[in-house]
C-alpha cells in the first residue's frame, strides 16, 4: 500500500490533497443502436444533463441525442471504502462503465502519492471485471437495443479528479508539481526523464486561475472543484475512440473478405452467369452503415470554437490518436468503394457478355431456320 513516512516533509501543505476521486472509464460497443426511450421501461434511466454555460458555452455546444444514464451495484472498493458504478448509454450502440473510487484524502494524502495510488488500480484486472458488468447490464437492456451484440473490443481511459484545493492554484500544479503529475498520469511510480515528463504535461488546458485539465494518451488530471462537464466530454472521447476502433476493425474484415472474392476465379463461364450480385448488395450496406456510425460518433456533441471544452476535447483526441484513427476508417471506406466499382463493372461486364451471347444464339438461330426453310 502507499508508503507515506519517508518524504512527506519535503513537500508543503500545499501538495495535500484535500477531495478528489479516481474514475476508471470503460467502453463497450453493445449492439448497432440503442433506443433510448424504451430503457426507461426496463431500467430506472435519467438522461446526462445538458452541459453547463458558466464558460461562455454557447447553447448549440451540446450533445446531439443526450445520452442516459443507470446506476447500477458493484463490489468494488478501494482504500476500503466501496466504489460506485454509473453506466453511460449512447444512442450509437455504446456503453461507457464509470467506476467511482474516493480517494483517502482524510488520511494525509499528497500528490506525490497518486502515481502509486493509479499504479495499484491500474495494475488491478478491472478490464475482465468491467466487460462481465457490460455483459449483465446488455442481457437487462437487449430488449431496447437493435441487433444486440457485445464487442470483446474494451477501451479503458482513468481520471483523477481533485477538487476543493483552495492552497493550489493552476500555475502552481504546473510550476511546483511537475514529475508527481506526470507519473501520476503514467502509472510510473519510478523517476520519469524531463522529455517524458515534459511529453507528458504538454496537453494542459486551464479556464481560471483554480482549474486545470491534463490529458495524456491513457489518462488525464482534472482540478477543478466544477468537473463534470469536462469528465463527460472525456468519457466521450473514450467512446469515440472505442467506435473507432470497432469500425476499423469491421472495416479490415470487410475489405479482406470482398479482395478475396474478387482474386477468386469464377465458377462458371462469365458471360453465362451475373457475379458478385449479393456481395454487391452487401457491401452498399456496410458502406451506408459504416459511415453512418461514424459520423454518429462524431457529431454525438457538438464542440465548435476556441472555448474550454473543445479545447478539452481536441486535445485529448490529439494524445490517442483519434484524427489518425478517423483518417484510417476513411480510406478504408475509400478502399471498399473501389472494391464497389470493381465488382460493378465485372457484373456489367458479364451482363454485356451475356448479351452478346444471346444476340449471336438468335443469330445462329435464325440462320438455321432460314437454311432449313429453303430445304
Amino acid at each position: 500500500m502507499i508508503n507515506k513516512g519517508s518524504s512527506s516533509q519535503e513537500y508543503s501543505a500545499s501538495s495535500e490533497i484535500i477531495r478528489g476521486h479516481l474514475l476508471a472509464l470503460f467502453a463497450f460497443d453493445v449492439g448497432y443502436e440503442v433506443a433510448l426511450d424504451k430503457l426507461a421501461a426496463l431500467f430506472a434511466a435519467a438522461r446526462v444533463q445538458p452541459l453547463s454555460r458558466k464558460r461562455q458555452t454557447p447553447a448549440y455546444l451540446q450533445f446531439a441525442i443526450p445520452p442516459v444514464t443507470l446506476e447500477l451495484e458493484t463490489r468494488q472498493e478501494y482504500f476500503d471504502a466501496p466504489a460506485s458504478l454509473q453506466a453511460t448509454v449512447f444512442d450509437f450502440g455504446a456503453v461507457s462503465l464509470a467506476y467511482r473510487y474516493p480517494l483517502p484524502f482524510g488520511d494525509g494524502l499528497s500528490l506525490e502519492h497518486l502515481a502509486q495510488i493509479g499504479a495499484e488500480l491500474y495494475g488491478r484486472n478491472l478490464e475482465t471485471i468491467a466487460w462481465q458488468d457490460a455483459h449483465s447490464l446488455v442481457e437487462r437492456i437487449a430488449p431496447a437495443i437493435h441487433r444486440p451484440r457485445l464487442s470483446d473490443l474494451i477501451e479503458d481511459y482513468y481520471l483523477y479528479v481533485l477538487e476543493a484545493q483552495p492552497k493550489l492554484t493552476a500555475k502552481v500544479l504546473l510550476t511546483d508539481f511537475r514529475r508527481e503529475l506526470a507519473q501520476a498520469l503514467t502509472f510510473e511510480t519510478s523517476q520519469l526523464s524531463d522529455f517524458q515528463i515534459e511529453e507528458t504535461l504538454n496537453q494542459s488546458i486551464s479556464y481560471l486561475q483554480t482549474d486545470l485539465t491534463i490529458v495524456d494518451w491513457n489518462a488525464a488530471m482534472i482540478f477543478d472543484c466544477d468537473y463534470e462537464d469536462t469528465v463527460r466530454v472525456l468519457e466521450l472521447l473514450n467512446v469515440e475512440l472505442l467506435e473507432a476502433r470497432y469500425i476499423d476493425r469491421m472495416l479490415d474484415q470487410k475489405v479482406k473478405v470482398y479482395a478475396g472474392l474478387l482474386q477468386k476465379p469464377s465458377a462458371w463461364p462469365v458471360p453465362l452467369r451475373t457475379p458478385y450480385r449479393r456481395a454487391l448488395q452487401e457491401l452498399t450496406e456496410w458502406r451506408l452503415e459504416s459511415t453512418v456510425l461514424s459520423e454518429r460518433v462524431t457529431n454525438a456533441l457538438k464542440l465548435i470554437g476556441d472555448l474550454y471544452l473543445s479545447r478539452v476535447h481536441a486535445a485529448a483526441a490529439a494524445k490517442v490518436h483519434l484524427p489518425e484513427w478517423e483518417k484510417i476508417i476513411a480510406e478504408k471506406i475509400q478502399i471498399l468503394d473501389e472494391l464497389y466499382d470493381r465488382m460493378d463493372d465485372r457484373v456489367r461486364t458479364a451482363q454485356s457478355q451475356t448479351l452478346e451471347v444471346i444476340i449471336v444464339a438468335l443469330i445462329v438461330v435464325e440462320l438455321f431456320l432460314a437454311l432449313v426453310g429453303h430445304r
